[in-house]
């Protein structure tokens, strides 16, 4: 047995008599218009409304109130036979009040029915949150290890095959202490003489021009000169004829 609040018309009244051991009960006319419920807060365990009649009315006070009438976890059913109203509008009537886990169904007769709950906490209730993030530890770097498998089926090479008497032979040459070798020009700062070698050696082997004109190019030299079929040069210029 529990207490019931009840609004709607006389037959509604007579069929929730025997299941509750108290019993409110408010005409629906009452509740078309502003009222306050006589009742203490959380009194009741369930509520019930049921509106006949073509255009079902209800004063948008009447559920904040039937909501702090009813007990935490309590639930209430309603339900209208308007088959054009809008029933987005009556869901978003229980939301606004505080109502939750709202559902709605219609039955094959055309009765609209929704049922809410009340929220099990208090109005205003606020949890903290915490919004810092938990430090987590690095992971420590990965070793790196070299793992030689014995079972691979590679098989180690020696060292004193990999070249023959042949290509060692064909091996190029070291440099000597200046780091010149064979055909190769003296460094910058050359102390072994073979800069003011080459100096000479190029000075005697370098041609005369006769004709003074051979660094403008090839159609200002002779048919005998050395200079044919190179590009032009600066006066003066070294130049090495191959």
């Amino acid at each position: 047995k529990m207490s019931v609040l009840v609004i709607g018309d006389a037959s509604l009244l007579a069929r929730s008599a025997s299941a509750a051991s108290s019993l409110h009960f408010v005409p629906c006319t009452a509740a078309a218009a502003e009222m306050k419920l006589p009742l203490p807060a959380e009194w009741a365990s369930s509520v019930v409304i049921d509106l006949p009649g073509a255009k079902p009315e209800i004063h948008r006070s009447v559920m904040p109130d039937v909501l702090r009438v009813m007990a935490k976890g309590a639930k209430v059913s309603i339900s209208h036979r308007d088959k054009d109203a809008d029933t987005k509008a009556w869901i978003d009537r229980l939301v606004f009040a505080g109502f939750v886990d709202v559902t709605e169904s219609k039955s094959f007769d055309g009765i609209w029915q929704a049922t809410a709950c009340k929220p099990v906490w208090d109005a205003g209730a606020a949890v903290p949150l915490s919004l810092k993030k938990k430090k987590t530890a690095a992971p420590a770097p990965a070793k790196k290890v070299w793992t030689i498998s014995g079972d691979d089926g590679d098989d180690l090479m020696d060292q004193d095959t990999l070249l023959n008497d042949e290509e060692l032979k064909a091996a190029p040459k070291a440099v000597d202490d200046c780091e010149m070798a064979e055909g190769r020009k003296a460094c910058k700062n050359c102390s072994c003489g073979r800069a003011e070698a080459e100096a000479a050696g190029d000075a005697a082997a370098a041609p005369t021009s006769a004709c003074g004109s051979c660094y403008l190019g090839d159609g200002f030299r002779c048919a005998g000169c050395p200079y044919r079929g190179m590009p032009p040069f600066k006066p003066g210029e070294r130049v090495t004829i191959d």
